[in-house]
Parts: structure tokens; C-alpha cells; sequence
């Protein structure tokens, strides 16, 4: 089956193709209905060359056994996952409301309190994860942040990027420009919880700015700017922008992780007091 003739109305596995939702590096995601138990699903079909790499399908199905056994608020309910003509597909619960990035080039400018609600439901999510089955998540973005009833925040793909990179050694080109990539990633170094930390806290900035840390007008530019640059100061972006919000992204960005927050109990402490002075 080749990538171009998934069209809607097709039927894939047990699911109907209604329409594209969305694209990204590791491959397309439709939304389809469940015809067995009528309800509308999130199908993430990955690039047919992942399906015949063997070391990625292994990774893959290890990953996603574990992934679909997190049950948390602020992480989307994986429900199965299968292989079709050579093919492999995930399935997800599908939510209505539109992702992070989908916003940011609605609003330009998240206002603090949204941003501070993001930052606690995907720390408190990351934290969940990494304490349940010790997976780091590597690719945290706003893209990757969906919002379900309620404008609760939820992290989608967990798992999935890391299993294709070590299967794939790394090819950070799958990945597009790195703006939220930690500087240990860039230079093949051990990642850790902290990594997640520093690509949500690029996430942050970028909601809260209305642009990334770096700009630059190629990824290997912007990769290099991770590595050996500070972030323009947050306030030179929002000037109203409260100190402890600014000092709590400030930390994650740092370019040692020994520089960041240790801890996702931390920064989510740090998150709550920022949005406890931001109320009051």
C-alpha cells in the first residue's frame, strides 16, 4: 500500500479515513471512525519506509505497549495500535479542540495564565511517565500539545520519537527545525528528564513571545544557536510578563542540564506559584 492512495473512505484495519488532520515526520494522522464501536478516532498511519525497518517496528510496538498503559489526565489515551499491508498504525483518542501550534498562529501571543496551565499539565503529565515506566518523551513541541474538554492540555506521542530514533540513528532531519531541541540532543549526548524540561520550557517561551528562542534562517543555524547562545530576554517580548514566570522558563532553558530544574516536582512547583501570583 503506498502512501498517497490513503484516501477518505478507506477503510484501514477497522477504521473508516474521513479526513487529514494533520502531517508530520513520522507520518499522517486522519481522523476515522471506529466502526466496530462508532466513535470518532485519532489514526496515526507512519511512513511506510518505518514499517520495513525492522529494529523500528520492534521498537515500536515495545514502545506503544507500554505508552497505552499511561492513564493520566493530561496525556491522550492511546487505544491500539496494528500493521496493514506493510503499514504501521496507531490509534488514539481524538480530540476537537486544536493544538498548541494551532493557536500560536491564531493568537501570535498566548496569554501568561494559558501558557502557565500548558506548562503544569505537561510537566505534571511528563512527570507521571517518567515515574510510572521511565520514558523520557524527546519530543515535546507545540504540535505535540492537544487540548481536550475543559482546555486541558494533552501530550501526544509519547514514546513514539524515541523509538524511531534509536532505531533510526538519530536522523534529526525526520524532525525538522529544532526549535525546541536540547543542546545535549544536538550533540549526541545522554538526555534525561532534564532534556524534556528544556524543550518544554522552548515551548513556553515560543507560546508566551510569540516566537521561538532562536531564529534563524536555517535549521543547522538554529541548531547552533541551542548549543552556544542565550534566548533573548523573555521580557524584551513581554514586557508585562510576571518575574517568576519568567525566571521559571528562564531555568529550563539552560544550556547544562545541571543548569535546569532537577525535578519535575520542582518546576511544577515553580509553575504553580507562578500562576498562584498571577491570580492574586
Amino acid at each position: 500500500m503506498q502512501e498517497g492512495l490513503i484516501t477518505a473512505g478507506m477503510s484501514f484495519g477497522n477504521y473508516q479515513i474521513e479526513q487529514v488532520l494533520g502531517q508530520g515526520g513520522m507520518g499522517t494522522v486522519y481522523l476515522a471512525k471506529d466502526t466496530g464501536l462508532n466513535r470518532k478516532v485519532a489514526l496515526k498511519i507512519l511512513r511506510s519506509d518505518l514499517g520495513e525497518d525492522i529494529a523500528f517496528a520492534k521498537k515500536f510496538l515495545e514502545e506503544v505497549e507500554v505508552t497505552a498503559s499511561l492513564a493520566h489526565p493530561n496525556i491522550i489515551r492511546v487505544f491500539t495500535l496494528g500493521e496493514q499491508g506493510g503499514r504501521l498504525y496507531l490509534v488514539m483518542e481524538h480530540l476537537d479542540e486544536p493544538s498548541l501550534e494551532h493557536r500560536m498562529e491564531k493568537q501570535a501571543k498566548v496569554p501568561e495564565k494559558d501558557v502557565l496551565e500548558v506548562g503544569l499539565g505537561i510537566a505534571s503529565a511528563l512527570q507521571f511517565a517518567h515515574e510510572e515506566t521511565g520514558l523520557i518523551h524527546r519530543d515535546i513541541k507545540p504540535g505535540n500539545i492537544l487540548f481536550g474538554r475543559g482546555n486541558i492540555p494533552k501530550l501526544a506521542d509519547f514514546g513514539l520519537a524515541a523509538g524511531a530514533r534509536s532505531a533510526l540513528g538519530q536522523q534529526d532531519e525526520i524532525w525538522g527545525t529544532p526549535y525546541y531541541v536540547s543542546p545535549e540532543r544536538l550533540l549526541r549526548e545522554p538526555e534525561d528528564i532534564r532534556s524534556d524540561i528544556y524543550s518544554l520550557g522552548a515551548t513556553l517561551y515560543h507560546a508566551i513571545a510569540g516566537r521561538p528562542p532562536f531564529e534563524a534562517d536555517t535549521a543547522e543555524e538554529v541548531a547552533k544557536r541551542h548549543v552556544s547562545d542565550r534566548p533573548p530576554p523573555l521580557r524584551s517580548f513581554c514586557p508585562d510578563a510576571q518575574e517568576q514566570t519568567v525566571f521559571t522558563i528562564d531555568k529550563c532553558l539552560g544550556k547544562k542540564p545541571d543548569s535546569r530544574w532537577p525535578s519535575y516536582a520542582e518546576l511544577i512547583s515553580q509553575l504553580a506559584d507562578s500562576l498562584r501570583r498571577l491570580s492574586t
